[in-house]
């Protein structure tokens, strides 16, 4: 009898130590969790204050070296950008003339709605969907490739120096943090 109370007594006491101990590893794990969100939030508080520390130290003097630049780190090819050849209204975008030819549209619109444009017929109005000098330069061309610009493959400054590249060729603020790479080869 007394061997029985002892093993229940022990048993009690394992049960209760393995108990204290679970209580012990999640009492353990939302401390680890909370100061593993409170380091992630002071990275981005820091994060924030280089940028906006750096931000007063971003210049742009060239805006096409600018384009050239992006374009080179997102397609990985290197462009001879000759001219900004038209800021484009609808859909918002800056058109750039490469020296082979080819056309490359830098733009915060969605391929999807682009190619929608590009496809869809010209209407009995002045300028069609398209204005009409960029549905010349894309007459025939039907091989478009397209690249997402954004700080993960344009460099951590991209949005703040595509905003100020984009006040300086369009006169206007660019309402995006990314934008998109239209490539149009030459034929």
């Amino acid at each position: 009898m007394l061997e029985v109370v002892l093993a229940v007594s022990v048993l009690a006491a394992v049960v209760v130590v393995g108990v204290l101990i679970s209580i012990g590893n999640e009492r353990q794990r939302k401390a680890i969790e909370q100061l593993r969100e409170d380091i992630r939030n002071w990275a981005l508080g820091d994060l924030e204050i280089k940028r906006e520390t750096a931000s007063r130290d971003i210049q742009i003097i060239d805006p096409l070296a600018w384009l050239n630049d992006t374009a080179r780190k997102a397609t990985g090819s290197t462009w001879e950008l000759r001219a900004i050849a038209k800021v484009l209204d609808n859909p918002e975008a800056i058109v750039v003339t490469a020296s082979d030819g080819g056309y490359l549209m830098f733009s915060p619109v969605q391929p999807s709605q682009v190619k929608k444009l590009l496809k869809s017929p010209p209407r009995r109005t002045k300028t069609g969907p398209l204005p009409s000098e960029f549905r010349m330069a894309t007459r025939g061309r039907t091989k478009m490739e397209t690249f997402e610009l954004s700080a993960l493959n344009a460099g951590i400054f991209f949005d703040l120096e595509a905003d100020r590249v984009w006040r300086m060729v369009a006169d206007r603020p660019l309402n995006s943090n990314r934008l998109w790479l239209y490539q149009f080869p030459a034929n």
